[in-house]
């Protein structure tokens, strides 16, 4: 079975870098400590969906794993004659779909899903909500996206999302304006917004767009919202010559074969999917430091503390 390793970098909330380390082993172990003490894990985000982390650390690795937990629209079970039947669960059980999140050198994180586990942006969202930790998440590229877009004169961006992506908690501002406007304009189920420069105007107001359009960008990296998105296209010129950017299209990932047994299995899993994060990030280790800028030697500055029940889940 084909599986696909993502690449992603943990960024402050407005798209510039991490100040320090992010506390990878601190948070593992919070979660841990939170499971041993019974305590609740849960997290309820306002479009319904339920999650919970778990959290794997060992002598030099550490491992969250984000699980989707599903109560309700559960798949069927077959017999020997494939008649069908509705899952055995007890009332306190549930369906969970994981999604590994190995933690690396440079605040990167890599990635492994089940194909129906949480996507990046729900990390983020793990994190701050139930940890207290407010990061932004964008995918690391096969191209240095900082340098290629401090030195492009950008003029236009472009996105597509579909319809049943778009909530008010994806990317906020602007953004989510735009694409809720768009709604009733969706082609196949999809959503697709431009904002460009334009012939007219003075150069200051193109300027001023310009600066307007980087902003929507940073935005949009920082947020997490980019797993959401099916493009995100950026048009621009670097000294004269057009050059154009898809922050999608360009994601550094790996696609490796697991064994879907060992994979699926819950004794063997979490070391199984350690092992494998472990391989691909050493087989790319020579990329990644040459795409991913270093950073300071001490850990940022997050709380180390485990919220129980988050503010917007108090109704």
């Amino acid at each position: 079975m084909n599986r696909t390793v993502q690449y992603w970098r943990l960024l402050q909330p407005d798209g510039t870098p991490l100040p320090g380390r992010f506390p990878a082993e601190r948070v593992v172990k919070r979660l841990a400590h939170a499971e041993a003490e019974g305590l609740n894990r849960y997290r309820r985000c306002p479009d319904g969906m339920v999650l919970i982390g778990h959290g794997a650390a060992t002598a030099d690795q550490s491992l969250l794993i984000l699980d989707k937990v599903r109560r309700e629209n559960l798949p069927s079970v077959g017999d020997a004659a494939g008649a069908r039947r509705a899952i055995a669960l007890t009332a306190d059980e549930s369906l969970l779909e994981p999604t590994y999140c190995q933690f690396a050198e440079r605040n990167i994180v890599a990635m492994l899903t089940s194909g129906n586990g949480p996507r990046a942006r729900r990390l983020v969202d793990y994190l701050k909500h139930k940890l207290d930790i407010d990061v932004g998440i964008e995918p690391v590229l096969t191209q240095n996206l900082d340098q290629v877009l401090s030195d492009m004169s950008v003029s236009r961006i472009d996105v597509a999302i579909p319809v049943s992506r778009i909530n008010r908690n994806l990317v906020g501002g602007d953004w989510v304006q735009a694409l809720d406007g768009a709604r009733a304009l969706a082609q196949d189920g999809v959503v697709r917004v431009g904002v460009s420069v334009g012939r007219r105007g003075s150069e200051s107001q193109k300027d001023a767009v310009r600066r307007r359009i980087r902003e929507l960008i940073d935005a949009l990296r920082g947020s997490g919202a980019l797993s959401e998105f099916d493009s995100a296209h950026v048009v621009g010129s670097i000294s004269g010559s057009q050059r154009s950017v898809d922050l999608l299209e360009d994601r550094f990932v790996e696609k490796t074969e697991v064994d879907a047994d060992r994979l699926n299995d819950p004794a063997q899993s979490t070391a199984y999917a350690r092992d494998l994060l472990a391989q691909s990030l050493t087989r790319n280790h020579e990329y990644l430091s040459s795409a991913v800028a270093e950073v300071p030697d001490e850990d940022a500055p997050f709380p180390d503390t485990l919220i129980e029940l988050p503010d917007d889940e108090r109704q």
